[in-house]
C-alpha cells in the first residue's frame, strides 16, 4: 500500500499541478478576453456617439433652414443659395448631398405651380412622376444646384411610399425624421450607395399648430437633406490608415434586425474581409426620433489589435515548469523518505542481530536519525545528529535532545510527537534545533512507527533534514513586506512634520516681522519656502495614497456616488464660487466599492478639472454614468485646457505633469493613483477629448444593486 502511494502521489501531484495551471491559464485567458471585449465595446460606443452627433448636426442645420422660412415672408431661390453657401456644408457636414426645400402642392394648384417655375427660367420644368394624385410635392430648392442634384429638381418625393412615410411623420409630429433605406434620385450606376433622407416640416406663418390636423392644414413644405450612407459615415471606421489596416468593421442596418436587405452601410471594402472570432460581435441600437439603426461591429482578423495572450502563456509555461519540478522533487523526496524509512526498518531488524552493524549503517546515512522505544523516550541518535548538536549520546537520550529545541517550538513539537505516538501514525513537523556553533537551524522531522515481523510495536524511527535556507527566504519575504508598510507610515510622518513646521514658521515670521523689514525679496522668499513645504506635504500624501491604492481601506459596500460627489463639492465650495464653475452629476450609478478609495478617485478628478480650467471659459464639469454588464461606466467631462493626444497615456505615469506652475501643489501622481485604484477593482481608465475642448476621463467600477432612483443628487 505504501509503495503504491509512493508511486501514485508524484503523478497525482503532477496531474493536480497541470490541472491547476490549466485552470489558472484559462481564467487569465477569460479575464484577458473580457478586458479586451470591454475596451472593444467602449470603442464601438464611441463610434455610436459620433454617428449620433453627426445626425444631430445635420438636424440642427435643417432646423436653421426651417427657421429661415419662419423668419421670412418668402424665401427666394437666391436667398436659399446664399444661405446654403454660408453654411459651407461640404466642409463641415460629411455625407450631405445637398440642402433642399420641397413645397406642398394641392392638386388644384399644380398647373399654377408649374407655370410659375417655368416663368422663373425653367421652361422644361414639370413635377415628376406624372399621374393624377390628390396632392403633390416638388423639390424646388436644392443646393448645390448642379451635377446629380439636377435630377432631383421637380421630383415628387411624396409619391414614393418610403419617403412619404417619413414626410408624414415629420409633418404630423413637427420634428426631424429619417426615412428608411432608399435609393437617391441622384444615384448613378457608378459607386452606388444606400441612402436616407432627413426631413423637417415648414409651416405657414400665423397659423395654429398644436394638433395633427392643424399641422396638416398649415403645412408649407419640408426642408430636407439627402445622404449617401457611405459618404455620411466615411472615415468613422476607415479600412486603411497609413497603409495599415485598422481593427473594426462596422455595418449599419435600418431597423432593429440585421437582415442583408436592411443594410445601409459596410465599412469593409469587400464582404470577404475576414473577421476575428476571438471577440463576440457587438450590436448597438441608436434611435433618432423613432428611427432605429442597428450598428454591428466586428474586429478584423490579422490586425495589430489582436488579443495579447502573453500573460496566459507565461502562467501556462511557469505552471507546467513548476508542476514538473514539484513532480521530480516530490518523487525524489518520497524515494528518499522511503529509502530512509526502509533503511530505518532494516536497521531495526538487524539491531537484534548486530547493534554495531546498525550503528554503522545509521551513521553513514546523510541525515539526522533517531530511535525511540515504546515508552516514547529516545535512546539512539546517529553520528550525524551528534555532530550537528555537538553533544554526546548520553546527553541526548531520553528527553535530553529536547534541551536543544527552541523554546518557542518546544510545546508544539512535543504535542505533535505525543499525538502521533498515541495513534501509531507517521508525522512530519518543523522546528528549530540548536547546532553545535550556537545557531538555531530549522529542521523538518519525519517519524514513522516501527514494527517487528510479528507486527509488535517497537517504537519510532525518525529522520531530519536541514531546511534553514528555505525558512530564511520565507522570513525575509515576510519581513520585507512588513518593513515596507512600516516604512511608509513612518516616512510619511517624518516627512510631513518638517513641512508642517516650515509652513507654521513662515506664517509666524509674516505675523511678527516688522513691516519695514518685510520687503519684496523677503516676502518672495517666505512665499517660496511656504509653497515648497506645501508641495512636499502633498507629495508625501500622494505617495501614501499610491502605495495603498491597490488595497481597500474599509469594508466594500454599496455606495451612493451622488452623495460622495455632493460632499466633495461642499469642501470645494469657495473655489467653485470663485470660478463660477458648474457641476452636473444627476442620476449617477451606485457602485460596490470601499468609500475611502472612491472618494480619492472623484476628489482627484474634480481637483484636476477645477485646477486646469481654461482661462477664457467658465468651468463646466459633467459627471454621468451608465450600467453595462454588471459594471458602472463613468464619464467625468470638463471644458478645461485639455491634454494633447500624444500625452494622454503618459499622464497616468507617476510624476507626470504637463502643466508645471509654482502656484500649484500638483505632484504628478494623481492620475497614477486613479488608475491603480480602478485597475485593482478589475476596471480600466482612458482619456478622451471633450467635444468643444477639454478632457473626459472614462472608467468603470463594480456596479451596486442599489437603485439609481434612490441616489438622485442636486444639480450644482
Amino acid at each position: 500500500m505504501k509503495y503504491y502511494l509512493r508511486s501514485v502521489l508524484p503523478w497525482l501531484s503532477l496531474l493536480v499541478g497541470l490541472l491547476g495551471t490549466g485552470l489558472a491559464a484559462y481564467s487569465i485567458k477569460l479575464d484577458t478576453e473580457r478586458n479586451e471585449y470591454r475596451h472593444f465595446a467602449i470603442q464601438c460606443d464611441e463610434i455610436r456617439l459620433t454617428v449620433e452627433s453627426r445626425l444631430d448636426a445635420h438636424k440642427q442645420t435643417l432646423l436653421s433652414a426651417a427657421a429661415m422660412f419662419d423668419a421670412s415672408e418668402g424665401v427666394t431661390r437666391e436667398e436659399w443659395r446664399r444661405f446654403v453657401a454660408r453654411l459651407r456644408s461640404d466642409e463641415h457636414f460629411n455625407g450631405i448631398q445637398g440642402l433642399g426645400f420641397s413645397v406642398w402642392i394641392p392638386a388644384e394648384q399644380l398647373a399654377a405651380h408649374q407655370a410659375r417655375l417655368r416663368a422663373e427660367g425653367f421652361p422644361d420644368y414639370t413635377v415628376r412622376p406624372d399621374g393624377q394624385r390628390d396632392n403633390y410635392t416638388a423639390i424646388v430648392f436644392l443646393e448645390p444646384f448642379s451635377g446629380p442634384n439636377l435630377r432631383a429638381f421637380g421630383y415628387d418625393m411624396y409619391s414614393e411610399p418610403i419617403r412619404r412615410a417619413a414626410m408624414e411623420q415629420a409633418r404630423d409630429e413637427n420634428k426631424a425624421t429619417l426615412s428608411a433605406k432608399v435609393t437617391l434620385v441622384q444615384e448613378t450606376d457608378k459607386d452606388k450607395q444606400a441612402g436616407t433622407l432627413m426631413y423637417v416640416p415648414v409651416y405657414r406663418k400665423g397659423l395654429p399648430g398644436d394638433t395633427v390636423e392643424q399641422h396638416r392644414a398649415a403645412l408649407l413644405g419640408w426642408v430636407y437633406s439627402p445622404f449617401r450612407m457611405g459618404d455620411l459615415l466615411d472615415k468613422l471606421v476607415s479600412n486603411h490608415e497609413g497603409g495599415t489596416k485598422v481593427h473594426v468593421r462596422m455595418r449599419v442596418y435600418d431597423g432593429s434586425t440585421t437582415q442583408a436587405e436592411n443594410m445601409l452601410y459596410d465599412s469593409a471594402e469587400t464582404s470577404s474581409v475576414a473577421t476575428d472570432n476571438s471577440l463576440p460581435t457587438v450590436e448597438i441600437a441608436t434611435d433618432f426620433n423613432g428611427r432605429i439603426w442597428t450598428l454591428q461591429f466586428e474586429r478584423i482578423a490579422g490586425t495589430q489589435s489582436s488579443i495579447d495572450y502573453s500573460k496566459m502563456r507565461i502562467i501556462l509555461g511557469a505552471g507546467v515548469v513548476t508542476s514538473l519540478l514539484l513532480f521530480f522533487l516530490l518523487r525524489s523526496y518520497l524515494n528518499m523518505s522511503a529509502n530512509a524509512a526502509k533503511m530505518a526498518y532494516q536497521l531495526t531488524a538487524q539491531l537484534r542481530e548486530s547493534e554495531q552493524r546498525f550503528r554503522l549503517m545509521a551513521d553513514s546515512a546523510p541525515v539526522l536519525i533517531w530511535l525511540s522505544g515504546t515508552d516514547r523516550l529516545c535512546y539512539y541518535f546517529n553520528k550525524v545528529w551528534l555532530e550537528f548538536t555537538g553533544r554526546t549520546l548520553e546527553q541526548e537520550q531520553g528527553n535530553g535532545w529536547a534541551d536543544g529545541v527552541h523554546p518557542d517550538d518546544y510545546q508544539r513539537c512535543l504535542d505533535t510527537y505525543v499525538r502521533a505516538f498515541d495513534r501509531r501514525i507517521g508525522f512530519s513537523m518543523e522546528y528549530r534545533l540548536l547546532r553545535h556553533d550556537g545557531e538555531y537551524r530549522w529542521l523538518i522531522d519525519t517519524g514513522v512507527p516501527r514494527y517487528a515481523d510479528d507486527d509488535t510495536f517497537l517504537g519510532y524511527i525518525g529522520s531530519c533534514f536541514d531546511i534553514t535556507e528555505r525558512k530564511q527566504v520565507e522570513n525575509k519575504l515576510a519581513r520585507a513586506h512588513a518593513e515596507l508598510q512600516q516604512f511608509t507610515h513612518i516616512a510619511a510622518h517624518h516627512l510631513q512634520e518638517p513641512a508642517r513646521r516650515l509652513v507654521s514658521f513662515v506664517q509666524r515670521l509674516r505675523t511678527h516681522m516688522p513691516t519695514e523689514q518685510l520687503n519684496d525679496d523677503i516676502a518672495l522668499s517666505l512665499h517660496f519656502i511656504e509653497q515648497s513645504a506645501v508641495r512636499q506635504r502633498a507629495l508625501v500624501r500622494d505617495i501614501q495614497l499610491y502605495l495603498a491604492a491597490d488595497q481597500p481601506r474599509s469594508k466594500t459596500e454599496s455606495i451612493a456616488v451622488a452623495e460622495v460627489i455632493s460632499n466633495l463639492l461642499e469642501r470645494r465650495a469657495p473655489l467653485i464660487r470663485e470660478t463660477g464653475a458648474q457641476v452636473d452629476y444627476n442620476g449617477v450609478c451606485p457602485v460596490y466599492f470601499d468609500l475611502p478609495r472612491l472618494k480619492d478617485i472623484f476628489s482627484i478628478l474634480l481637483d484636476n478639472a477645477l485646477c486646469y480650467r481654461h482661462p477664457e471659459r467658465v468651468p463646466h464639469i459633467r459627471i454621468h454614468s451608465e450600467s453595462r454588464a454588471g459594471r458602472a461606466l463613468y464619464c467625468v467631462e470638463d471644458n478645461g485646457i485639455g491634454i494633447p493626444a500624444e500625452y494622454q497615456d503618459r499622464v497616468f505615469g507617476v510624476f507626470e505633469r504637463l502643466q508645471v506652475h509654482d502656484e500649484q501643489d500638483s505632484t504628478g501622481i494623481g492620475l497614477a493613483i486613479v488608475r491603480r485604484i480602478i485597475e485593482s477593482g478589475g476596471g480600466s481608465v482612458i482619456l478622451q477629448d471633450t467635444p468643444g475642448g477639454g478632457i473626459t476621463v472614462v472608467f468603470d467600477l463594480p456596479e451596486s444593486k442599489l437603485s439609481v432612483l434612490d441616489n438622485q443628487a442636486l444639480k450644482h
